[in-house]
């Protein structure tokens, strides 16, 4: 369930009174919120990010209809921003910032309730929009004297929860956060090898470059054997790769699939890789092999990275890389005028014996 995190100190209690001060406009008098209680705190989360990540989520608070009258001072909107952000070991993103309540003001006593939700993120795709509403509420009363009448000024309480949408009910207000699942995602070449002349212990190398990634995002590469023999010389494959640099090669043999943006840690399966990413596959090796990448006699295909629900997602995230070598096989033409050499041959010779026996 997705939930906004509204931290509150630890003198949340059931119900939070305020001292109040009181100002006239237009023969209508209003009391402000007091010095104690000025914001709340807003969480953002977004699981299942493997990568650093450039975004920003926005919140708006609204008064709901039917409060008792309109609100002075009401911040109506705030943000969350993250620059190069980067996941903890489980894939998980959060950040924060507050909403400003210090400049509200009612002018009626009653119930007052405002809708907290998130209206925009600027990365949409992959960091989706958390579609949850929370509704925060105030009770205002009047103040009253030593002989209990009313003063002009109010008490206004703080509610100690919030409605969740989601939810369906009351929630803490320390217990709610705004979260989405994250649209990374990852990508796979396999290796195939075939050919009555082909090596099946043979390595090929590849190359692989990309683009719309944050430099310094690191991905994991897995699948690739540690230690490899290619051609004469040994060498150690990456079991990561971090953008900015060079670009990535990898050395598969026969039936072998590295996996590129797909990190497994305490169980948990996080991808790395931001859904529109592009990416460019190259066979390096001049061999004798004939290649084809995806059934296509090329050596260079270049795709863009699709979400892992989505209905072409090996189309576009799982290559199939093919090289075949066959041996040179006669063409019969050679068999076919055989028998005629050989008598040829036959008749040349018994010719050569038969001058020399009438010699």
């Amino acid at each position: 369930m997705n939930k906004i995190l509204i931290g509150l100190p630890a003198i949340a209690v059931a119900i939070f009174a305020f001292a109040s001060s009181a100002s006239a406009a237009g023969n209508v008098m209003y009391s402000s919120m007091p010095s104690g209680r000025k914001s709340i705190p807003i969480t953002r989360r977004v699981t299942n990010i493997g990568g650093k990540i450039n975004a920003s989520f926005k919140f708006s608070l609204a008064e709901k209809e039917g409060n008792p009258a309109r609100v002075r001072g009401l911040q109506t909107s705030t943000e969350v921003n993250v620059i190069n952000g980067g996941p903890d070991q489980t894939g998980v993103w959060k950040s924060n910032n507050s909403l400003y309540l210090g400049n509200m003001s009612f002018s009626k006593v009653g119930d007052y309730a405002f809708v907290l939700t998130e209206t925009y993120s600027s990365d949409e795709e992959n960091f989706p929009r958390d579609t949850n509403e929370y509704e925060i509420y105030f009770r205002v009363t009047n103040k009253l004297d030593a002989n209990n009448n009313p003063t002009g000024e109010f008490n206004i309480e703080l509610m100690d929860y919030l409605w969740s949408k989601k939810a369906d009910g009351k929630v803490g207000l320390d217990e709610a956060i705004f979260e989405s699942v994250g649209n990374y995602t990852h990508i796979s070449l396999e290796n195939m090898v075939t050919g009555n002349a082909a090596d099946m212990d043979k390595y090929f190398k590849y190359e692989l470059s990309f683009d719309g990634v944050i430099d310094g995002t690191v991905l994991t590469v897995s699948g690739q054997d540690a230690q490899i023999d290619y051609d004469g010389e040994e060498v150690s494959t990456a079991s990561e790769y971090t953008f900015g640099d060079a670009p990535l090669t990898v050395y598969l043999k026969h039936g072998q699939t590295v996996s590129i943006g797909e990190r497994v840690t305490r169980g948990v399966t996080v991808n790395e890789l931001p859904q529109g990413t592009s990416y460019t596959i190259t066979k390096l090796d001049d061999d004798g092999y004939t290649t084809s990448l995806d059934e296509q006699e090329v050596s260079t295909v270049t795709k863009t990275v699709a979400r892992n629900d989505s209905e072409d997602f090996a189309a576009h995230n799982t290559t199939v890389a093919g090289n075949n070598k066959e041996a040179s096989v006669n063409t019969g033409i050679m068999l076919n005028v055989l028998p005629f050499i050989g008598l040829v041959a036959v008749s040349v010779g018994g010719l050569f014996a038969f001058r020399k026996i009438a010699a």
